[in-house]
């Protein structure tokens, strides 16, 4: 397994508010991405407390004895609730930081198997067989729009108020986040991405970009360049795991 994590300040934004996080080792992985929430004060320091605290699960995590499927459940819920945690007592210590916030996208991947844990409208995608599965929901008005049936998927894609969401860390002590999993094939590629690249890309594009680069590094900077060469409007980050558990036979 080979993983790589790229963030990009984009074309149109003045700084970066993306963090990334991309570790492995022989039988185990963790990758995070995070987006602070444009608009509020000081979303790089949201961002950035979030993937601080992956970066400390990471060091912390004992890679020897790789946890059940139920304790990874609970170890990323606690990741995910400490990170907000930090957000949170952050912006009260410092009048500059108030209200800021982060989207958090963060998957523990032990052996075959992925545990996710998310909180807003950062994506993570499973790319296995020359198909592309989405993993995680918005935590959008918009998603819950389309879900509702008040407005169709296409009309999503240019709604004036595709950017609000419902759910981040930093907003409230009362967390709600999701946590789910999945079985990872042989030889599947993960993608965990900021909607600075969804926006303006679309899933099978970034299905077709995926089958031309094999190297995780090489296949974050393409799908950067691709949102950039269509304007560039937001931060772009992109996390990728190639090769998860080594080639198909």
């Amino acid at each position: 397994m080979l993983v790589a994590g790229l963030t990009n300040k984009g074309l149109e934004r003045p700084r970066n508010e993306d963090s990334c996080f991309a570790e492995t080792d022989s039988s185990s992985a963790l990758l995070a991405v995070a987006d602070g929430m444009g608009g509020h004060r000081a979303g790089n320091v949201a961002s950035s407390i979030a993937v601080t605290a992956a970066e400390q699960f990471w060091t912390d995590f004992d890679r020897v004895n790789l946890p059940t499927a139920e304790k990874a459940r609970e170890m990323l819920s606690n990741l995910i609730i400490k990170a907000n945690e930090q957000v949170l007592n952050e912006a009260v210590n410092s009048s500059e930081r108030k209200g800021m916030g982060t989207t958090f996208t963060a998957g523990l991947l032990c052996g075959n198997r992925l545990t996710i844990g998310h909180i807003g409208d950062s994506r993570a995608y499973l790319i296995n067989d020359g198909q592309i599965k989405l993993l995680t929901r918005d935590h959008s008005l918009v998603e819950q729009l389309v879900e509702s049936g008040q407005i169709s998927p296409e009309e999503a894609e240019n709604h004036p108020q595709r950017h609000v969401l419902t759910r981040a860390l930093g907003i409230s002590p009362d967390l709600q986040l999701d946590i789910s999993e999945e079985k990872i094939e042989k030889g599947s590629t993960l993608i965990f991405c900021t909607d600075g690249l969804t926006n303006m890309v679309r899933d099978v594009e970034i299905l077709k970009e995926s089958s031309k680069q094999p190297d995780p590094e090489k296949l974050a900077e393409s799908l950067i360049k691709l949102a950039n060469s269509r304007g560039g409007f937001d931060n772009i980050t992109v996390v990728v795991a190639t090769n998860i558990g080594g080639q198909k036979a």
